[in-house]
């Protein structure tokens, strides 16, 4: 099939079907941009495939809708997943657990002061666990230790920690 007979069916595709597939999008997503967005997107993989292959058998509404239909699904699921974490983040500060600026450098000078005053291993471990987010593994690696050795190193360096975190806490800091 020649180019120009490839555009023009798939521009016939477009004229006839874009309108449901919109409506059907925007029943879905209820914002006019996203379900246009969407649409759009969908027209332009369907086009892309069908220049590449040249397959006309995926030329048709349901194919179409199918597509619109999962990343309208997507689309929803990804926007419930930021509306869930905005509204843990609202329920943290309005709980005082998020703490301001102030404290948080507070807190980190503490954990500083905690890292400078343990033994040389186990500040090297938590450094590398913490900071770098290495693993266990990478870690035992490193010093040619087992994966346990570096668990009980992360451990006293975390008892450390708590230490000094509860009895600050306590103390009303």
């Amino acid at each position: 099939m020649r180019v120009e007979d490839k555009q023009q069916l798939f521009k016939e595709l477009f004229s006839e079907n874009y309108s449901r597939l919109y409506h059907a999008a925007l029943y879905l997503v209820k914002d006019s941009e996203c379900a246009k967005d969407i649409v759009n997107d969908a027209f332009a993989n369907v086009w892309e495939e069908y220049r590449k292959e040249g397959n006309s058998s995926n030329l048709n509404f349901t194919y179409l809708y199918r597509i619109v239909h999962s990343r309208c699904i997507d689309m929803l699921r990804h926007h419930e997943v930021e509306n869930r974490y905005a509204l843990l983040y609202q329920q943290l500060n309005q709980e005082g657990i998020l703490a301001e600026d102030d404290e948080k450098d507070s807190r980190l000078e503490t954990i500083y002061q905690v890292l400078e005053q343990m033994p040389p291993r186990t500040r090297f471990v938590m450094e590398q666990c913490y900071f770098e987010n290495k693993k266990y593994t990478e870690v035992a690696e490193i010093l040619g230790v087992t994966r346990d050795g570096i668990r009980m190193q992360v451990m006293k360096g975390l008892t450390m920690l708590r230490k000094v975190f509860s009895i600050n806490y306590k103390k009303g800091q």
